[in-house]
This record gives structure tokens, sequence and C-alpha cells, in this order.
């Protein structure tokens, strides 16, 4: 029975250790983001997914300057067999010392990113990007 928990959490684990984690080069402008909701954050970079790890603050770089697919990978198993897993994707053009929030919802059997410019002058704290849905570059996917 033990071996029913053990599973699921022995395969995430797997998936984490394969994907290589994102370190920004020296001398390329990058941007932040915020980190905090739901699901492992992603980067497509030339063509590979890297995943995103934060720093104290709950931040990791991105590059800046051109288009950039950002997504998360969820998945939640819940007693008695049923789980949910989803890896939706959202492309910008991130401004270097621009901060930026990943939105990621499930509704009605659908996930979805979306990407905000953090800004503190907004009611929210959130503002649209306008380069928000460009098109996605080509990444590989395990």
């Amino acid at each position: 029975m033990k071996l029913v928990y053990l599973l699921p959490a022995a395969v995430l684990l797997a998936g984490c250790a394969v994907t290589p984690v994102y370190q920004a080069l020296p001398n390329v402008e990058t941007a932040k983001l915020n980190t905090k909701s739901a699901g492992n954050k992603w980067i497509c970079v030339a063509g590979r997914v890297q995943r995103l790890v934060p720093d104290s603050t709950g931040y990791a770089e991105i590059p800046a300057g051109k288009p950039l697919t950002i997504g998360v990978s969820y998945n939640n198993y819940v007693y008695g067999g049923v789980s949910t897993s989803c890896n939706p994707r959202s492309t910008i053009v991130p401004v270097a010392g621009q901060r930026y929030y990943i939105d990621f919802e499930i509704e009605a059997e659908r996930c979805s990113a979306v990407i905000f410019k953090e800004d503190s002058r907004t009611r929210t704290g959130l503002a649209w990007d306008l380069t928000f849905g460009m098109t996605p570059a080509e990444c590989a996917f395990r």
C-alpha cells in the first residue's frame, strides 16, 4: 500500500532531476519571474526546457530582450487515484530589469498560463504585457 503513495512522488522527482536548471549567462540582460504561484516554472532557451529555481525572495532570473516561452509543470495526485497534470505555457518578450508574474489556472479541465508585468502603480499590482502571446519558440519536451 505504501508503494501506491511513493510511486507518484518518485516519478515527479525523477522528472525534475532530468530537466536542467537555467543559469543566466554573464553579461546577458535579465528580468525576474515571480515563482510563487502553483506548479514548477520553466523556460525554453535554445530549444530546450530548463527549470527555474527561485532565489530567497521567490524570484528567478530569465533572459530579456527576445521572445521567451515560460511555462508551468503541474502534477497533483489525490487519494483514490485521481490525478491532474498539465503543462501550460505562454510567450513574452521580457524587458531587462522588469519583474513578471505567471498566473496558472485550471478551469473546466483546461490549464492556462498568463504572464503579467508586476506594476505597483496599479490596483492589483499587475499590468498586461503587450508582448503576451508572441509566437512561441520551438522547444523540445521530454
